[in-house]
């Protein structure tokens, strides 16, 4: 009886250990769970309209709209923690392990908002240093720390899977998405869709600094940056508003015979009349660019005060003897031309879209410096310098 007694009371003893340990490995598991929650700033999405971010418990998801879709089709990312739970819902190809360790990229906007954030080295992969603005990553790829995959992903996906990347971000287009790589798709290698130039405000763009943020579990940084930037950029609107003319201002220059005028909803007209500047194709719906011949450009730009971004070229010379035309509109004859190409490296790698997405405050003040000088009489022109 006694031993019959003795056996029952180990197992009881035994019972009560074992409910113990339990309720602490769930508790410590709950601990986890709220540490990794404690730590995460959520993101808010103010001024982007192609992503947003949501938070749940344990996880993000990352939200792309599909700008080139009549319906705004969404991708959706699970961004999860290394280690955790995947949750219920998602294929492979849609998760990302946070943070991300290895990155390809493929826009110097994307590389600069990395960078900015301070990591450069989670960057494994570039398509070509000739494009490369930071002499940081190009020495890197130099180096070989940082690998050159060419501007045809799709044929080089050997070389990405053997760099053993968790990420490729590439551009999106109208035929160019998140599920267009099939056999990086079907190694689990996560491409993002990236269709940051799309967003038809400056600050849209920048905002995109904000997906990095999430998956470099980021967060805190990208806010600050992107606040930082916001600020200054909208106190540059307000002096602007004080204005008292409105100068006309022209875009562009042809290419192959045709002239891509920006679309009264892109970005850049959008930014000429944030800075009261007549635009002559203001009130056109196109988000992109309206394809236009050099006299049809002449019959509504011809008289503009002011004429911007210049392909290439840095002096009226040159200008002049790509098409002698040129000569017969008033922002020539008064040498008020300006060009976007003022930080270069090597002739090809333009700064302008690198740190100019990233901080479109210094593309507003440039503009403003231009078409109202008198409004900020301090500034020295950043991305843009006058043609002589």
């Amino acid at each position: 009886m006694m031993s019959q007694l003795s056996n029952r009371l180990v197992v009881f003893i035994v019972f009560l250990i074992t409910l113990g340990c339990n309720s602490s490995n769930h508790e410590n598991a709950n601990t986890a769970n709220q540490q990794q929650s404690d730590k995460t700033v959520s993101v808010a999405v103010k001024y982007a309209k192609t992503f947003h971010l949501e938070y749940k418990e344990g996880y993000k998801l990352l939200h792309l709209i599909d700008p080139f879709s009549e319906y705004q089709n969404t991708s959706t990312f699970a961004l999860v923690p290394h280690g955790a739970k995947v949750p219920n819902g998602y294929k492979k190809k849609q998760i990302i392990r946070v943070p991300v360790k290895k990155v390809i990229t493929t826009t110097t906007a994307q590389t600069s908002m990395m960078e900015e954030l301070g990591s450069i080295e989670q960057i494994k992969g570039y398509i070509s240093k000739d494009y490369m603005y930071s002499q940081t990553v190009v020495d890197k790829m130099e180096s070989g720390e940082i690998i050159t995959v060419g501007y045809d992903i799709a044929n080089n996906t050997e070389k990405i899977i053997a760099s053993t990347a968790d990420l490729v971000m590439v551009v999106g287009s109208s035929t160019t998405n998140s599920s267009s790589f099939p056999i990086l798709n079907k190694v689990n290698i996560p491409v993002i869709a990236n269709t940051d130039w799309q967003e038809n405000h400056l600050l849209g763009r920048a905002e995109w600094i904000k997906v990095f943020g999430a998956l470099l579990d980021k967060e805190e940084e990208a806010n600050t940056i992107f606040e930082e930037v916001e600020s200054k950029f909208n106190k540059y609107l307000e002096v602007a508003k004080t204005a008292k003319t409105k100068p006309s201002v022209i875009s562009g220059l042809p290419y192959k015979g045709l002239w891509s005028v920006p679309g009264g909803k892109s970005y850049l007209a959008i930014a000429f009349d944030q800075v009261k500047a007549d635009y002559p194709w203001a009130e056109t719906t196109q988000t992109g660019s309206i394809q236009l011949d050099l006299e049809g450009v002449y019959a509504k730009g011809g008289k503009a005060d002011y004429w911007l971004n210049v392909g290439q070229l840095t002096t009226l010379e040159a200008l002049k003897n790509n098409d002698e035309r040129y000569l017969k509109f008033d922002a020539f004859q008064k040498q008020n031309i300006f060009n976007n190409n003022k930080r270069l490296r090597n002739s090809t790698a333009n700064d302008y879209w690198g740190t100019g997405m990233v901080h479109p405050e210094l593309i507003i003040a440039d503009l403003i410096k231009i078409l109202h000088p008198d409004l900020l009489p301090d500034h020295q022109l950043f991305f843009y310098h006058k043609l002589k």
